[in-house]
Parts: structure tokens; sequence; C-alpha cells
């Protein structure tokens, strides 16, 4: 199987939204990891986060825009230097976030995944016009599952302990 191949086969089965709305469920889970600073847990999540685009089956219908987004995806990452500067840029903002955890820096890990959230989605409309609107979905789903355990995280960490008699 070249690599032709493989991309085909494995972008038919990234277009089934349930790869999409995974993806942010296992930035929480490596971050999690971070922040307790367990190597094995993030060299783990970091797997099966970039796996997990093969994992579902080819959908039945496809949404032409999601499609056209893939489709450029697909595009990037068949020219070696484009690829390269793809998967570098994703990596980085995964290694960030990680590193502002391990830190232990709440805000800061989650300015970053909030910018690479939304940096996902403009990139889209910047290279695929109306079409970049298709993950809109997912990205809200990530937004407010990041969001929500920050605030939750945030809350928890300022509220002061009580006093047992």
């Amino acid at each position: 199987m070249n690599l032709h191949d493989f991309l085909d086969w494995a972008f038919a089965r990234h277009l089934n939204p349930l790869s999409w709305y995974i993806r942010p469920i296992f930035l929480m889970i490596i971050c999690i990891f971070a922040y307790k600073r367990s190597w094995k847990g993030m060299v783990t999540t970091f797997f099966l986060m970039t796996s997990s685009m093969v994992w579902f089956p080819p959908p039945q219908t496809i949404d032409p825009r999601m499609q056209a987004v893939l489709e450029y995806e697909k595009m990037l990452l068949q020219d070696p230097l484009s690829a390269t500067l793809t998967i570098f840029v994703g990596v980085i903002f995964v290694v960030l976030a990680c590193l502002a955890f391990w830190k232990h820096s709440l805000k800061m890990g989650l300015v970053i995944l909030n910018a690479m959230l939304i940096g996902k989605v403009v990139f889209g409309l910047i290279f695929t016009g109306e079409n970049g609107w298709a993950p809109i979905g997912n990205t809200l789903f990530g937004l407010i599952i990041v969001n929500g355990i920050a605030v939750y995280l945030l809350y928890r960490k300022r509220k002061p302990e009580t006093i047992k008699a």
C-alpha cells in the first residue's frame, strides 16, 4: 500500500464525525496526564489521539463541506514539505499545552488549547472558504469540554477550605 492509498483509506474513515468529536476528549486526557506528570499516560494518549481518525468506519453519508476540508488536509499531507510543516505545527501546539499543564499553569494551558481549537477553524476558513465551517460542531464541543473543565478546576482551586469543628 503506497502513501496515496493509505491516505485515501484513512481519510475515508476520518470523514466519520465521531473521529472529529473524540479528539477534544483525548486532548483533555493528555493534558490531565501532563498535569499529573505521567509520561506513560501522555505518550499512550498521544498515540490514541493520532490513531483515532481511523477507528470508525467510513460514514454512509458525507457532508460535502467536511469532505472539502479533509481533501485539503489530505493534499497537505501528500507534499513532504507541507506535511512536515502541518504535523510540526500540530505537535507544537500539543507540546505547548502539555508543557503548560506540566508546570500546573491552568490559565496558560487554557489559552493554548483555545488557540488550537479556534485556530483549526480559522485555518479551515482561510484555506477552504465557507467549507471551513464544517468542523464547527466538534470545535464548539471541544471548547465546551476544555473551558468547562478548566473553569471547574479554577473554581475548585480557589474555593477556600472549610474548617471542620
